[in-house]
């Protein structure tokens, strides 16, 4: 059965353009496609990916088990429009007739049939998932250690290459800005537009893109990565931004794990129009990155075992470069949570002192400055002596021994210094 080159990218146009134009659609008899939630008749549903695949509506084929399994095959769920249900027990609703009297009793009339209805299935309950909150402009700008000025030229960076990578010392709130900056775009703290990856030696272009995993058979079967995955959900959405999160961008193989996607990062290469085949997929089939995806990656600038970006990757990206801040908005950031000023002052004034330590270092310099984000979640009383003493105990100590460790005197004084011993 010939399908006429129809891909999942035709299919999910289809879905865009009936949930956007909402055309009348004939019902179907026995199944649907159960897409995001909504259900779908398959037969309409390939009538119009057929029109978008090849310019026709002449879809001559029937709904029926072949169109189901190709729709299977593109990984779309097709299922019964109403559950096989069971009769209740056969005790209960049964027609019921009186015997004939005997012995010289009068006959009685038989009772009235009782009709026998078919139990729909109980729906299991389900609670509703909370709505997420506004995030205002405001809201950033009181959390984020970044001025009014800083924040648009940020936004405007993001926007314009839809490629944006936060680099900074240890600390500087990479992260936390990351998932800010797409609340901020989207209006809300919603998380499902959101996702975030982590990457490390081992990620590769199959884990990120396609290819070949053994599944639980010990056979290998083709299998989607998680940024195909994404760039599925955010083309079925395209009203909406989506926000891809790299952590640690730089601790990947990037050639080896983006591969051809190199090309496709590029804010004007998004788009249908400029798919590709990819290596393990369809030869009719073609990936591309849809315009409201935007890619937010976070470099750790102190991570000694890790290469620099080369230069393909660098101008497919603006770069943001996020330096500690100890200065008034710190400060407010700390009174704000009940931390005493002599305490502030403390933080502050030893933490700035260290990091010019850190910075006229010829071993070290800015890449490795201390970050203030180690000192951003005191207890919600307050913050106190012992607190700091624990951060400076627990994460600073070994960060320091790791930034000497061939020179312990070195590592030594500066603990000295945050400790005032």
């Amino acid at each position: 059965m010939n399908f006429s080159g129809i891909t999942r990218q035709h299919i999910l146009q289809a879905i865009r353009e009936i949930d956007i134009r909402r055309p009348e659609l004939r019902a179907s008899t026995i199944y649907d496609v159960v897409y995001q939630g909504k259900r779908y008749p398959p037969l309409e549903l390939m009538r119009l990916a057929h029109k978008l695949a090849n310019g026709t509506a002449d879809w001559a084929l029937a709904a029926g088990v072949s169109t189901n399994n190709y729709l299977e095959k593109l990984g779309f769920s097709v299922v019964q429009k109403r559950p096989v249900v069971q009769n209740p027990p056969a005790d209960e609703g049964l027609l019921v007739l009186a015997e004939p009297a005997t012995l010289n009793l009068p006959v009685t009339k038989p009772k009235p049939r009782i009709e026998v209805q078919l139990q729909e299935p109980v729906q299991p309950y389900e609670k509703s998932k909370p709505k997420p909150e506004k995030y205002t402009r405001k809201k950033a700008l009181a959390e984020l250690f970044l001025d009014e000025h800083q924040l648009d030229k940020t936004l405007s960076a993001l926007r314009y290459k839809k490629n944006l990578i936060l680099s900074g010392p240890p600390g500087t709130g990479k992260t936390f800005l990351a998932r800010r900056l797409a609340y901020l775009e989207l209006g809300l703290e919603d998380a499902t537009k959101i996702q975030t990856v982590q990457f490390h030696a081992g990620f590769a272009y199959e884990d990120f893109i396609q290819g070949y995993r053994p599944d639980a058979a010990g056979k290998f079967t083709l299998r989607n990565g998680v940024f195909y995955e994404f760039c599925q959900r955010a083309l079925a959405d395209p009203e909406k931004p989506y926000f891809f999160i790299i952590e640690e961008i730089n601790r990947g193989n990037l050639s080896s794990i983006f591969g051809e996607l190199l090309l496709l990062l590029e804010a004007d290469k998004r788009g249908l129009a400029h798919g590709v085949t990819l290596p393990y997929g369809a030869a009719e089939e073609r990936f591309f990155v849809p315009e409201n995806v935007f890619l937010i990656a976070t470099m750790n600038t102190a991570d000694r075992v890790l290469a620099p970006l080369d230069f393909a990757l660098r101008r497919r990206f603006a770069f943001l470069k996020m330096n500690p801040v100890f200065g008034l908005s710190f400060r407010r950031f700390l009174e704000y949570r009940n931390t005493p000023d002599a305490l502030i002052d403390i933080i502050t004034s030893r933490l700035i002192e260290l990091n010019e330590i850190i910075a006229a270092d010829p071993l070290l310099g800015d890449g490795y400055l201390i970050g203030h984000s180690y000192f951003c979640n005191p207890p919600k009383n307050g913050g106190n002596l012992d607190w700091y003493e624990a951060v400076v105990e627990n994460e600073l100590t070994p960060l320091l021994e790791q930034y000497w460790l061939d020179e312990p005197t070195k590592s030594k004084a500066a603990i000295r210094l945050l400790t005032g011993n």
